[in-house]
């Protein structure tokens, strides 16, 4: 453990932006928890994994990769939720099959590959050594696509991450301590995530890609050819399928009718008009609570309500907006992720000078 704690600090010395990154948590709390049950139930583990019989050993090496993967995943899966709002449920399947797979084909014949190197002949083992990958990532590709592999999650805030990350280190670092309060504080910052609810209308950064939510959870998207991905990290987001703003109807002609006018949206009293063409503007602000448009908005009704449009996305990067019977939320990625030198903070053109000058 103590080495792993000089791997950290040198990480951390050399960049210490990375200790907000996925890598880097994921990495070192797969590693925490793994040197924190082998040093505790190693040998125990090891009496029960060995058998002295051809078959017994390689159901010992099957189950060591079992429980190592069990170990990692329960140090990774915090994070995964966190960032990426699901839960792979058969990677210890997929593991069983890799792993052995990649100790004993692929990694030996890409050791072969690197002493025939100096003799120009590593297309012998090469060749060999890519069965071993393709045969990886097709045991990876085929556990992936079972039904139920994946399930979304609602999003975890960061109190509710910190809550893990405290009570996960305190039972791997003060292992004498009993594990009551730890688990106690793990289970807590999980359960953090009922008390999230996906966003009710997102609007990516480029402005192009609108997204309404339905009562039934379902999306409802307006977007542009071109955004395929805002669709498909919406997807992944939110674990819900995403329909056209018109698919209801499902006729052109309705979905060009939408183009002329702002679309209305309500939920829990609120009302919003999603403007998705430059010919609903203007929008009369009396009668609604906010407006999301697609295109450039103005300054009209913005002393009233809250008016995201393309230019605010350009600026805020993407919006989300909660609607309750109290008010409306809002909330950006530029915002959330606070004054940072990596996060972008676009100016127009025209004050791009005197913006200069100032940082001078």
């Amino acid at each position: 453990m103590r080495i792993c704690a000089i791997a950290a600090a040198v990480v951390l010395t050399v960049d210490p932006a990375s200790l907000a990154g996925v890598s880097f948590q994921m990495s070192f709390g797969a590693v925490v928890a793994l040197i924190a049950v082998y040093e505790t139930y190693g040998q125990r583990l090891a009496r029960l994994l060995h058998r002295p019989s051809i078959l017994g050993q390689i159901a010992g090496y099957c189950g060591a990769v079992v429980v190592t993967t069990l170990v990692a995943t329960a140090g990774t899966e915090p994070f995964s939720i966190y960032f990426f709002h699901h839960v792979a449920l058969y990677s210890p399947l997929a593991n069983v099959v890799a792993v052995p797979i990649s100790a004993m084909w692929t990694l030996p014949w890409g050791l072969a590959a690197s002493l025939l190197m100096p003799l120009d002949l590593e297309r012998l083992a090469l060749v060999p050594m890519g069965w071993g990958i393709d045969a990886t990532l097709w045991v990876a590709q085929g556990v992936a696509g079972l039904p139920g592999n994946v399930w979304a999650t609602p999003r975890m805030p960061v109190a509710g991450l910190l809550l893990v990350v405290f009570g996960g280190l305190w039972l791997c670092l003060w292992q004498g301590s009993g594990g009551a309060g730890e688990l106690v504080a793990v289970v807590a910052g999980l359960a953090t995530t009922a008390l999230t609810r996906p966003p009710d209308i997102v609007i990516a950064d480029s402005g192009r890609f609108v997204a309404a939510r339905a009562a039934d959870g379902r999306y409802f998207v307006s977007a542009d050819k071109g955004e395929k991905m805002p669709r498909s990290f919406l997807a992944a987001e939110t674990g819900e399928s995403a329909q056209g703003l018109a698919a209801s109807r499902g006729q052109v002609r309705e979905r060009a009718r939408l183009l002329r006018r702002a679309v209305p949206y309500s939920a829990r009293g609120r009302r919003v008009a999603i403007v998705t063409g430059a010919s609903a503007l203007p929008v009369r602000c009396s009668g609604i609570d906010a407006i999301v448009s697609q295109v450039p908005a103005g300054f009209r009704c913005r002393s009233m309500m809250p008016v995201i449009d393309r230019i605010d996305v350009w600026r805020r990067g993407a919006v989300a907006l909660w609607l309750d019977e109290g008010g409306i939320t809002v909330e950006s990625t530029n915002e959330t992720r606070g004054d940072r030198p990596w996060v972008p903070h676009p100016r127009p053109k025209r004050q791009r000078p005197r913006a200069a000058a100032e940082d001078g």
